[in-house]
C-alpha cells in the first residue's frame, strides 16, 4: 500500500493514536503467523519475571512508507498483542538488533485513582537494545503500551517531525484484578488521558 503525502503527515511518531482513543486493547497478533518462511520483520521483546514473549509490530512499511501490510487508519484488533502485567510486577522492554540503531518512541497507558495517564519517552538511535522498565503497581496499573518506528523521510517539506513506519500495540491489562480495574476505569470515564513526557531516569531499571 502507498500513501499519499498528506497521509503520511498524519502519522506522526508522537501521534500515539492508537492508545489516545482505546482505553484497553484485546486480541492477539495472529497476523502472519502462518508463514513459512523466515520472518525478518522488526520485534519487540518482553518480559516480566521468567515469562517472555517475542513479537512483530501491528502495522509496518517500508521505510519509504511503501509496501504497508496494514492500515494505520483501520486496525484489525486481531493484530495486536497481549502480554498481561501482573499489577506489582515490572515490564522489561527492548527491540531486535536489526532496528536497534533507530530512534524510536514508546508510550505506557496507565490507570490510576483518578483516570488515565499516558507518558511518552523517546529515544535515540542506538539505544534499542537497553531495556526500558515499565512498573505496574496498585497505585498505577500499567495497561497498554505502544512502540513507535520511524520512516526515513519527513513528515512534510518544511516538517522537522519523523513520520512512523510502524508500531507495536500491546495489551499488558493484567489479570484478576476485574475490582480494581473496574473502579479506575469508572474514574477515566468522559475523561481524556492526561499526556506527559517520562521524566529521566522514568523507565530505567531501579
Amino acid at each position: 500500500m502507498n500513501l499519499s503525502a498528506s497521509e503520511k503527515k498524519t502519522l506522526a511518531i508522537l501521534a500515539v493514536s492508537a492508545l489516545l482513543y482505546a482505553a484497553v486493547i484485546v486480541g492477539a497478533a495472529a497476523f502472519w503467523g502462518s508463514r513459512t518462511h523466515v520472518d525478518e520483520r522488526p520485534q519487540a521483546i518482553l518480559s516480566v519475571g521468567a515469562d517472555s514473549a517475542t513479537i512483530h509490530p501491528t502495522v509496518l512499511c517500508d521505510y519509504e512508507m511503501n509496501n504497508c501490510d496494514g492500515d494505520f487508519r483501520k486496525i484489525d484488533a486481531t493484530r495486536y498483542s497481549h502480554f498481561p502485567v501482573p499489577v506489582g510486577a515490572t515490564l522489561r522492554v527492548r527491540l531486535s538488533e536489526d532496528v536497534s540503531g533507530d530512534p524510536w518512541s514508546i508510550v505506557a497507558q496507565y490507570l490510576t485513582p483518578k483516570g488515565s495517564e499516558l507518558v511518552l519517552q523517546t529515544l535515540t538511535g542506538g539505544a534499542g537494545t537497553t531495556p526500558l522498565y515499565l512498573p505496574s503497581t496498585r497505585e498505577r496499573v500499567l495497561i497498554n503500551v505502544e512502540i513507535s518506528l520511524p520512516a526515513k523521510l519527513l513528515a512534510g517539506d518544511t516538517d522537522e517531525e519523523l513520520v512512523r513506519r510502524g508500531f507495536f500495540a500491546i495489551d499488558t491489562t493484567p489479570t484478576g484484578e476485574q475490582a480494581l480495574l473496574d473502579a479506575y476505569r469508572k474514574a477515566a470515564a468522559g475523561k481524556r488521558p492526561q499526556e506527559r513526557m517520562a521524566t529521566d531516569g522514568e523507565f530505567a531499571r531501579r
